[in-house]
């Protein structure tokens, strides 16, 4: 497996959200000795960041740039998704034109830095103001066709990410599984959130086992079940030594990537590197023992 961390480890300044730029999180990454980083590039397609504003390209460019210059490689990413309702009552995607062209502009970059794959979030509709499995079934499988095809025209492979409550649409390993199958494209598979899966209440070695070889990316966090608190492994209740023990099993060779950014949001950036140096070695330690 490949020891990595999203660019999000440090992106929030004080529980500030979105004030550190990739350069500084990267840096930090690069000195802690991780080789492997996550591209968060949902992050930067926020409101005020690069990859919203007029010279994304310039950052993409700047951003390639900058993984040669720390030799870090970025083999897994996080597309744009939506933040907030997915959509209006009269149906329609609340983001519209801009979602596409964000996730278009997520494709591009994550080809620009070789990104093998690439996460996304499948999308819940509501009917009568209640979660609608049929038709939230039925929109994943032609949005994800469509977009299942532009990913593989541009190399990048999707990896669909487990949800994190019950009454959204892929919460569980079997929802995934059969959308993957209906979408029948090989460059799209699966991501396993475990700080999702534990929130919903599922085992999550044995999620890891029921995925199986359709695993190609991972968001490896802790909580206590009831909140998404992305914590660094240890300080939840999920069971670690059986979760990696899991992976093992399955020949997971791809990326377990920390996604672990309330470890350091709360504090001033001047000290997250040394968290960031921490998280470096509790993922060596996991992945060593």
């Amino acid at each position: 497996m490949k020891l990595a961390t999203s660019t999000n480890i440090m992106d929030a300044d004080c529980n500030r959200p979105y004030q550190i730029p990739v350069d500084v999180s990267a840096r930090a990454c690069a000195h802690a000795g991780y080789q492997y980083v996550d591209a968060c590039l949902c992050s930067y397609c926020r409101e005020g960041q690069p990859l919203r504003g007029e010279h994304w390209e310039e950052w993409i460019a700047a951003t390639v740039a900058l993984k040669e210059e720390l030799h870090i490689q970025f083999p897994q990413a996080h597309a744009y998704w939506t933040i907030g309702e997915d959509f209006l009552p009269d149906g329609t995607r609340s983001d519209g034109e801009l979602g596409e062209e964000l996730m278009r502009r997520s494709v591009l970059a994550a080809e620009a830095l070789g990104v093998e794959w690439m996460v996304v979030h499948p999308y819940s509709v509501s009917r009568h103001g209640g979660y609608d499995y049929r038709r939230s079934y039925a929109y994943n499988v032609e949005y994800w066709k469509r977009w299942g095809d532009f990913y593989a025209q541009h190399h990048v492979g999707m990896a669909i990410e487990n949800m994190n409550r019950a009454t959204q649409y892929g919460s569980c390993a079997e929802e995934l599984l059969e959308l993957i199958d209906a979408v029948d494209n090989p460059a799209v598979q699966i991501c396993i959130d475990t700080g999702h899966a534990n929130m919903v209440g599922l085992d999550v070695p044995a999620m890891i086992r029921q995925v199986g070889t359709h695993l190609k990316a991972t968001h490896i966090n802790d909580n206590h079940g009831k909140t998404d608190e992305h914590f660094a492994p240890y300080n939840g209740t999920i069971p670690w030594k059986e979760t990696v023990q899991a992976l093992r099993d399955i020949g997971y060779q791809e990326c377990f990537a920390f996604e672990i950014h309330h470890l350091t949001s709360m504090y001033p950036k001047e000290v997250q590197p040394a968290q960031v140096d921490f998280s470096y070695a509790l993922g060596s330690y996991l992945l060593r023992e």
